[in-house]
């Protein structure tokens, strides 16, 4: 049986080359591979800026007074904001209860204005011994956690 003498093969410097050589490569599909994983999303806020019902006065804040029972046309503007309270651009904003239903776009401020009630079956409905009805309002936005509130609004009869 011959021994063979690794100090004058050639071959034997082969093998830590080739691990540095995989080695290279695979941290570079590893940094590849990382580059092309999303962001963490954020979480969003939404602020109810103020309320109109119908074609009456404009009521600060996420609370208003309806005059009785009926059917409502309602107009709200909203603001979302980042975790960092820049605007959102480009989010939907939906309002949703009583019957009503109205969607917007974030314009590049982060506003968005929801009518509800803008065809006869969008309508808000108080019914007759009904004191009130809350609105659910849902943001989404692309990068970003939905937000959802189920009694982001609240309507009432004095």
């Amino acid at each position: 049986m011959k021994l063979k003498n690794f100090n004058k093969n050639e071959r034997a410097i082969e093998l830590p080359i080739n691990i540095v050589v995989m080695l290279v490569v695979g941290m570079v599909a590893l940094a590849a591979l990382l580059s092309i994983i999303p962001k963490s999303k954020e979480n969003l806020s939404v602020d109810i800026i103020d309320i109109k019902i119908d074609n009456g006065t404009v009521q600060n804040g996420s609370i208003a007074i309806v005059k009785g029972d009926g059917q409502y046309t309602v107009k709200v503007n909203a603001r979302v904001y980042d975790k960092n309270n820049n605007p959102v651009e480009k989010a939907s904003v939906t309002l949703t209860g009583g019957g009503g239903f109205g969607v917007d776009q974030t314009s590049s401020y982060g506003n968005a204005i929801i009518y509800l009630g803008e065809t006869d079956n969008s309508k808000v409905t108080l019914r007759p011994n009904q004191k009130s009805v809350e609105l659910k309002l849902v943001a989404k936005a692309n990068g970003f956690y939905d937000y959802e509130d189920e009694k982001a609004i609240l309507l009432y009869q004095k």
